[in-house]
């Protein structure tokens, strides 16, 4: 197959790909860190708060559960550009049609699957939470709508991994009966 090297298309994906890999992992660290601090140093207030908002001492655990749970859904992102860029880099060898990149993009979808999930589980816990912020004098806006384009991705992603497959199939057949 021949390659591409000069295709803008292909390397814009290929550094988008990498820049939003860099800023989910700066995200995750960053995370990371504010859990390690809210558990050590910020407890106290956290506990103050919670005692102000009549909140329930499952508050904080549940708090820590939350955020853990955002890492968690950055790093299934993180997969999901990870095999992003493994299809951008074999449409940049000139052989797309493969039956890994079918594999891919079937990961891409259950991946994508997981995080919304995990965005409803989330989302519950924030409406809990709202009502304890308010209590405590904070205001608490929470916005969620199922947008069709996330389930619309998620079906795209699955039709296109059978779409793959089937072409990588019917290329093998052809070039057995060459």
């Amino acid at each position: 197959m021949t390659t591409r090297q000069s295709d803008p298309l292909l390397a814009a994906a290929k550094v988008l790909t990498v820049l939003l890999q860099f800023l989910i992992i700066f995200a995750m660290v960053a995370i990371g860190i504010g859990i390690g601090v809210l558990v050590s140093v910020g407890k106290a207030r956290v506990f103050a708060e919670m005692a102000k908002a009549s909140a329930p001492d499952a508050a904080f655990p549940l708090l820590i559960v939350s955020f853990v749970l955002i890492m968690v859904m950055l790093g299934m992102a993180n997969r999901f550009f990870k095999e992003l860029t493994g299809i951008v880099n074999s449409v940049g060898e000139g052989d797309p049609f493969r039956i890994d990149n079918a594999d891919r993009l079937t990961r891409m979808g259950w991946i994508s699957v997981g995080i919304h999930g995990l965005a409803l589980l989330l989302v519950g816990l924030a409406s809990w939470f709202a009502v304890y912020l308010e209590k405590a004098g904070h205001h608490a806006e929470l916005g969620f709508d199922v947008e069709i384009t996330g389930v619309l991705l998620t079906l795209i992603l699955f039709i296109l991994a059978r779409v793959f497959r089937r072409g990588a199939e019917m290329r093998e057949e052809l070039e057995g009966t060459v």
